[in-house]
């Protein structure tokens, strides 16, 4: 194992008493705030793309992937009917095995794979409400969140920082704080517990994370080649004026994939004024194969079917649970198979567990009853459901949950 798996598995047992609600977000609990599901994104994505300057390479790539449908499935795919998911599947096998050699262009990715990833980061940027303008559901849904729930999100947006910002509900974005780091031959860690936070992890990555790594190997060599510190980049060099901070926070293993991963603040500003075709958003693509670019955010998976054995409230809000995302099948699985069978009738701690919750938007029969295909794990005798969205009833619901849960 690395060096943060052991110290995570070695941290498990104490960590694992700390733990309270769990929560599941898609991109269905973005949406009443004004940004675009998956068929609006792709239709902009293209559009943008289109008009650019890497449209002949977006529009090269698409055409490839289309040719490739349709003579080995017989499907008769046009540019308006392209899965987006697997079309960004395509282009990731493609770079991941070095199909194009020497014409593979970065680690981050081949040409079309980074002009969409910094087209997502821009349109879900324009599109995201900016502080002070956040509607009030988040706003009431970022205090009802206690110290030590487990958000995973699988959404790139900042909306869900900017509702717990605004509020003051203190979190991080990693799974956990340390305050001492063991390096060496079975290297471990002490973690540190002192803090009482929400834990929030972007399974998928982020709008506003950016690697450092990169940039910062390329200055080491341009010092020790007797040249000034300091290049140019569209996120980290000295030119530019953006308010970064680290993602992960105190002590971190030397191999932690995110130990140089910032946030910028003003995101906004970035996307206003920059290309990032040299440094585009850390985020993993929309693509059925994305689990094959997970390393950064492999942590953040680190015991996650150990959960819901001890957590007193389950709640699943807009993720639809699509082709796309099959792996995560096997994940909540086993989380919500956990949470529904331990502990259920008599409780622990003092404390019982409240039905796992299940909030989407559905509005005929013939929807409602595909979700529950989708979730056919779920001991429906234990949970509840809610097809409106994510409103003030739905709010209501995950309030309701939660005060039980703490209760007990």
């Amino acid at each position: 194992m690395i060096a943060s798996e052991q110290s995570t598995s070695r941290s498990f047992p104490e960590a694992h008493k700390r733990r309270f609600g769990v929560f599941v977000l898609g991109a269905g609990f973005s949406a009443p705030a004004g940004l675009p599901l998956a068929p609006e994104l792709w239709a902009e994505v293209r559009r943008k793309a289109q008009l650019g300057r890497g449209s002949g390479r977006f529009d090269d790539d698409l055409r490839a992937y289309i040719d490739f449908r349709n003579v080995c499935y017989r499907e008769g795919l046009t540019p308006e009917t392209v899965n987006f998911e697997d079309f960004m599947a395509f282009l990731d096998v493609e770079h991941y095995l070095g199909l194009r050699g020497s014409d593979t262009l970065s680690d981050d990715g081949n040409e079309t794979q980074i002009l969409v990833k910094t087209l997502i980061g821009q349109i879900l940027t324009e599109r995201t409400p900016q502080m002070g303008k956040i509607p009030d559901i988040y706003l009431r849904f970022a205090e009802m969140l206690q110290p030590n729930d487990l958000v995973l999100t699988f959404n790139y947006d900042v909306l869900l920082e900017r509702a717990l910002e605004t509020v003051g509900t203190p979190f991080r974005l990693f799974p956990e704080r340390y305050s001492i780091i063991h390096d060496g031959y079975a290297p471990f860690a002490e973690c540190d517990n002192s803090h009482e936070e929400v834990i929030v992890l972007k399974l998928h990555g982020s709008v506003d994370w950016f690697d450092r790594k990169r940039y910062r190997k390329f200055d080491d060599y341009r010092v020790a080649e007797g040249l000034p510190a300091g290049h140019f980049h569209p996120v980290f060099g000295p030119e530019r004026n953006l308010h970064t901070v680290p993602v992960v926070d105190g002590p971190r293993f030397p191999d932690d994939p995110l130990r140089e991963m910032h946030r910028v603040l003003n995101v906004e500003e970035l996307y206003r004024g920059s290309s990032l075709s040299l440094a585009p958003p850390s985020l993993l693509s929309p693509s059925s194969a994305k689990i094959l670019y997970s390393r950064k955010q492999r942590d953040f998976w680190w015991g996650l079917s150990q959960w819901g054995f001890l957590n007193f409230g389950m709640s699943i809000i807009g993720f639809s649970l699509s082709g796309a995302d099959d792996y995560v099948r096997q994940v909540l699985y086993r989380i919500v198979k956990n949470y529904q069978n331990s502990y259920w009738k008599d409780g622990v701690l003092d404390r019982k567990k409240s039905p796992l919750v299940l909030v989407d938007f559905r509005r005929s029969a013939k929807d409602k009853e595909d979700f529950r295909r989708r979730y056919a794990f779920v001991n429906w005798s234990r949970a509840r459901t809610y097809f409106n969205g994510l409103d003030q009833k739905a709010l209501e619901l995950l309030g309701n949950a939660q005060q039980y849960c703490g209760n007990g």
